[in-house]
């Protein structure tokens, strides 16, 4: 939208500009269209309004070509229009004096591209901008319009550009007709834009060749084509929706948008274009726009539209003006038939160099359109119709009748009230139903036949070389013979009007042992290859880029299990679709885990081929997964979110709390601050601090419109976000004081160098012991995890999480080295922090027997990948760090050395040094 927008000001201002540097001069009327229309005086200087011009009228050109250049050139036709005009009243009220600006330039600068590339649009860039004023071109004019001849001729000036870019200066004269107060199907406005210069024109006044032009007036347009005798044309098909039963109408979002991407498909017999399509084109047509031009509420729901063809499978099939892939149609609801009827006709007289000769005829094309109210799994559109000729077979116009569907993603807003099952026997003798009790019943449970978790999106790999190949995604149609309501996204099926909340649902099956546990549902299923490889054998072989499979079995909620046949749509080798040629040997298993799993769940399945190896239609066995979030888990994941924020909170306050109750009592004993470890306080500021360097960086690199969590957003965690970073802070700058004061201490003490060696040796030992830690727990993880989805960072982030589990081994070590016997350490701080290292993974445990594991952005505690979580990690990690935290209080209590046996307990190699002074805080 800010692509178009942008073109567009630069577009208006560019005009302008030219306006602006126009001559006051004009070449002389009466030279040039005297013989056509006499000029007549004008009354007086006020400017009229006429409903001819109400608005910027649009038509289309041909020619021109030395002063405006196409670069991205589809066709020969682009586009001209009106965006400025004055009417002024003259003495002869049959004419009127003209003032416009005629602006002519090639097609849009947003082209659409194959959707295999995924490439939907490029946007307008400086190149684009630079080669906009070579195929722009406008015009200053001037001159009268005959309101009973329909005839305007204007002269005027202009400024264009040459291929290299270099200004010219233009001189023009304007001829149009048929422009009349009133207009039909008929009605067509044609004229010529001539050039004033001779051929050898000098540098300042530049020849150009003859742009002819073309329009459809819209001026008080009178429907003609909806006749009694075009009625009878239309025979009675099976009757579709109402469009009355819908707040919609065919000028309106989404059905306007559905109705200009109709894929076409023919009978068999179509190989060519030779009477299998209405257009004069060398290939089959393979997609249908209708633009609707022209709209009228009353009455029959009228319509005037564009029937645009287009053999080139884009996503979007709008690029420039053909007449030749286009037909202009009248349409009308037929309440009867619940339909759209249309009668379409030609556009005839056009020539390669001219348009002047264009009009409307030969209206033998008839189109009917509806909204199904019965699906099946060979129809499962929400808009079908048919296009076919009213000529004779012997006419060289005739052309076989085509068949044609709304596009796979248009979302229109229409869905079927009643789905009918025809493949259910098939599916029985291919998955025969299990009848024995199962041993887990009322014990595990299955998603729900309604629920919104029967959607799923797949990976798609290759049975054979594992490789995967494709991706999609797969939406419930119906449980039952009700289709469910996808757009809205609702888990309840869309009811006619005889179901009622009250009713029974008609869509359980009732087994022999009683169950009322399995289900009559249906699928509507698409993959998109992403993979180069290609075989004769791959499911992509005759379908391209993409598949599109309609299925129908039994799903049964005692075991998660669902078995369907499936319909694949197949693309001719001329890449159009061929009415009815699908393939419906396929067979579709997949197993959905519990509701109760919590070890992460996926559904798994098959996709299997039941031809024979030698059919051409025969394809390789796909294997099917998804990573599916039940609702109930996500449910239960956002409540988990939202304890883990507060745990966050209370362990972050916690741990403030002891490293303030560790300031007060070395204040009280500030001798005992030497014999601090700098080592350990180095681990705890870094723990502190590493959290508000990765949060600080996230802030400053987030995106607000990435929201894209997979829960959805949740705005307060945003709130508490910031709370928790003000306490991780305060919590920092208590560490860092407290490592400050350590520090400062050694400077100040008498024994300092001594203190210094104990520290040092200590390091030494301390070093390999994490070193060897490192060594033994990432092998350990490995073998545990498997070689995938950790990285070397996470690895380390892990195994720094285990560091500060066991922040007390710093301290032990030094307390043996230097033979400690004093309080260094207050009770409150080295129980109450092992305490908060140690909580997340007796919360681990919990939450591994309550909550699913689910993807790494949803943990906010406890999380992962910032330490070693497992059943073995999450008793062991505690354990160590509680054997830790004993050895200190007995070192403190009893001696450093009391924790080794006799014949290894030292000399005292260090006495405590009285301090005369406090540390100041």
């Amino acid at each position: 939208m800010k692509s178009h927008l942008t073109i567009t000001m630069f577009f208006f201002l560019f005009t302008l500009s030219i306006i602006s540097s126009f001559s006051s001069s004009y070449p002389s009327y009466k030279d040039h269209c005297s013989s056509i229309i006499q000029p007549s005086p004008t009354k007086d200087t006020t400017i009229i309004t006429h409903t001819l011009f109400l608005f910027p009228i649009r038509g289309y050109f041909t020619g021109g070509e030395n002063i405006i250049h196409d670069h991205n050139s589809f066709n020969r036709y682009s586009s001209f229009f009106f965006p400025r005009i004055k009417m002024h009243e003259t003495i002869n009220p049959d004419l009127f004096k003209v003032e416009s600006t005629v602006s002519f330039r090639t097609n849009p600068n947003t082209v659409y591209y194959h959707v295999r590339n995924f490439t939907y649009g490029d946007k307008p860039n400086y190149k684009s901008q630079r080669h906009f004023k070579t195929s722009f071109v406008t015009f200053m004019l001037e001159g009268f319009w005959s309101k009973s001849s329909g005839k305007i001729c204007m002269v005027g000036t202009g400024i264009g550009y040459s291929k290299t870019g270099d200004s010219l200066d233009l001189e023009a004269v304007f001829k149009l007709n048929n422009v009349f107060n009133s207009s039909n199907i008929t009605s067509l406005i044609s004229g010529s834009l001539e050039s004033l210069s001779s051929e050898r024109g000098d540098e300042k006044n530049q020849y150009f060749e003859t742009i002819s032009v073309m329009m459809f007036p819209k001026a008080n347009y009178s429907y003609s084509l909806d006749s009694k005798e075009a009625e009878n044309d239309f025979p009675f098909e099976k009757k579709g929706l109402s469009l009355n039963r819908f707040s919609s109408s065919f000028c309106s979002f989404p059905l306007s948008r559905a109705i200009r991407r109709l894929q076409l498909e023919y009978t068999h017999e179509c190989n060519s274009s030779e009477n299998c399509t209405p257009m004069t084109t060398d290939q089959l047509p393979y997609m249908m726009s209708l633009k609707v031009t022209e709209c009228s509420q009353e009455n029959k729901h009228r319509l005037k539209v564009m029937m645009v063809f287009s053999n080139k499978s884009d996503y979007w099939v709008e690029k420039g003006f053909n007449p030749k892939t286009m037909l202009i149609g009248e349409g009308w609801w037929d309440e009867k038939r619940n339909s759209l009827c249309v009668v379409a006709c030609h556009c005839i007289g056009i020539t390669k160099s001219s348009l002047n000769e264009a009009r409307i005829g030969d209206c033998s094309v008839r189109l009917s359109l509806r909204f199904p109210s019965v699906w099946s799994i060979k129809n499962t559109n929400n808009i079908v119709g048919q296009i076919w000729s009213k000529k004779s077979t012997n006419d060289p116009n005739y052309f076989k009748m085509i068949t044609f569907r709304n596009f796979e993603n248009d979302r229109v807003g229409y869905r079927a009230t009643k789905y009918e099952y025809s493949q259910l026997e098939r599916v029985k003798k291919s998955c025969p139903a299990h009848n024995k009790i199962l041993k887990n019943k009322g014990r595990t449970r299955f998603p729900d036949g309604y629920s919104n978790d029967m959607r799923f999106d797949m990976s798609v790999r290759d049975r054979e070389s594992h490789r995967r190949i494709a991706f999609g995604f797969s939406n419930p149609l119906s449980v039952g013979d009700q289709v469910y309501d996808i757009d809205q996204n609702n888990n309840l099926p869309v009811s006619d009007s005889s179901f009622t909340a009250e009713s029974p649902r008609p869509m359980v099956i009732i087994l022999n042992n009683g169950s009322v546990n399995s289900f009559n549902i249906s699928y509507k299923i698409t993959m998109f290859s992403n993979s180069s490889f290609e075989d004769r054998n791959s499911m992509f072989n005759l379908s391209s880029y993409r598949v599109k499979i309609s299925a129908e079995g039994i799903y049964d909620a005692r075991t998660g299990t669902l078995c369907m046949i499936g319909c694949r749509d197949l693309n001719s080798i001329a890449g159009t679709e061929i009415t009815d040629y699908v393939d419906c040997e396929i067979l579709l298993k997949f197993h959905f885990p519990s509701l109760d799993e919590n070890n992460g769940s996926y559904i798994q399945g098959s996709i299997e081929s039941t031809r024979k190896k030698s059919d051409p239609l025969y394809f390789q066995s796909l294997e099917v997964s998804s990573s599916t979030i039940y609702s109930e888990t996500a449910i239960k994941a956002v409540w988990r979110m939202d304890m883990e924020i507060i745990m966050v909170l209370i362990s972050t306050t916690l741990s403030s709390v002891f490293v303030g109750l560790q300031l007060y009592h070395v204040k009280k004993l500030p001798n005992v601050l030497p014999l601090i470890s700098t080592f350990m306080m180095s681990i705890l500021t870094f723990g502190h601090m590493i959290p508000l360097v990765l949060n600080f960086e996230a802030l400053l690199a987030q995106n607000p419109n990435n929201k894209n969590f997979v829960f959805g957003y949740v705005g307060w965690l945003e709130v508490n976000e910031i709370t928790v970073r003000i306490i991780i802070m305060i919590a920092f700058l208590l560490q860092f004081r407290l490592l400050q004061l350590t520090w400062l201490s050694r400077k100040t003490s008498e024994s300092e160098a001594n203190l210094w060696i104990a520290e040092r040796k200590a390091t030494y030992v301390t070093f390999p012991l994490y070193a060897a830690g490192l060594l033994i727990s990432l092998l350990s993880k490995l073998r545990n995890d498997g070689f995938q989805e950790y990285s070397s960072w996470e690895n380390m982030k892990s195994y720094g999480g285990l560091v500060l589990d066991s922040f007390l081994v710093p301290q032990v070590i030094l307390n043996l080295v230097s033979n400690m016997n004093e309080n260094v350490l207050s009770r409150s701080f080295y129980f109450g922090t092992t305490f908060v290292r140690l909580l997340p993974h007796g919360y681990d445990l919990y939450r591994a027997r309550n909550y699913a594991r689910l993807v790494n952005g949803s943990y906010f505690y406890a999380n992962p990948n910032a330490d070693f979580y497992s059943t073995s990690w999450d008793i062991v990690i505690p354990l160590g760090g509680i054997l830790f935290a004993i050895i200190i209080y007995l070192q403190q209590r009893f001696g450093a050395q009391c924790v080794l046996p006799p014949r290894f307990r030292g000399p005292k190699v260090y006495e405590k040094v009285p301090v005369a002074t406090e540390v100041e805080m």
